[in-house]
């Protein structure tokens, strides 16, 4: 595991690569909205420590979160502040998400068998779409955070005579490059597709500037988890969210 600082980091390029609709900052704390996608993009990031008496400002973040339909997510990593997990956990607050932080660094090659793209074609959203099963109530808000993403983004979609086969899509943030909606289709995992995307897109980070690559991982996926290991990567810290009672 990794040192508070390079959480820190990473989390800050990862926010900045899937960038919300609404930003705003409360007393340290970055509260985000994105029209209700993706639990990153609607919760609250404890940047930094809080000065107000936590009561006065989960209330003030929960009425934010109401005001746009959305319940009150709190992201917590070992970087967030000391004791707020154990607040919001005898406050009723119930975990979800849990979730591992990979890393490698760059300095290997790699190869690439992918056509890399620098934005998305119509073929790279529906084969995304219907490879990740996002609902249709919920398209507009996905396609709005990628079509805000501003920093060099690359997309990779495979595909074979029986239609999408993969699909993923990194940004590089500084000196990191994240990946991100890498996906194979069911039927057609266990035989390397997963990791030629990959390749293809850490190919693509090196040579756009990035020295180090992070991803997410659910932590009971332990096939991913496994693939991930043999291109190099390794756990760096994990990251979780506390909801709000109803």
């Amino acid at each position: 595991m990794i040192d508070t600082a390079s959480v820190v980091e990473i989390e800050a390029a990862a926010y900045r690569a899937w960038p919300a609709r609404e930003l705003v900052e409360y007393d340290g704390w970055e509260l985000r909205f994105a029209d209700g996608f993706s639990r990153r993009g609607n919760s609250v990031y404890p940047a930094r420590p809080s000065k107000l008496p936590l009561s006065e400002k989960l209330n003030w973040c929960r009425n934010w979160y109401r005001d746009r339909g959305e319940p009150l997510l709190v992201r917590q990593t070992p970087a967030t502040e000391a004791g707020l997990d154990e607040v919001l956990a005898d406050s009723g607050f119930t975990l979800e998400g849990r979730t591992l932080v990979m890393t490698t660094n760059l300095s290997g090659g790699f190869d690439s068998a992918d056509t890399v793209a620098d934005a998305p074609s119509p073929e790279w959203w529906e084969a995304a779409a219907a490879l990740w099963e996002i609902p249709q109530s919920s398209h507009a808000a996905w396609r709005s955070i990628i079509e805000r993403i501003d920093h060099p983004a690359a997309f990779v979609q495979r595909s074979g005579a029986n239609g999408s086969h993969a699909a993923g899509l990194a940004v590089v943030v500084g000196g990191w490059l994240g990946l991100f909606e890498i996906i194979v289709r069911s039927d057609l995992r266990r035989r390397g597709i997963g990791s030629g995307v990959t390749r293809s897109l850490l190919n693509w980070g090196a040579h756009s500037g990035a020295t180090g690559a992070f991803l997410q991982v659910v932590e009971e996926n332990e096939a991913a988890i496994a693939c991930y290991r043999r291109l190099g990567f390794e756990p760096a810290y994990h990251y979780w969210y506390r909801r709000s009672c109803p």
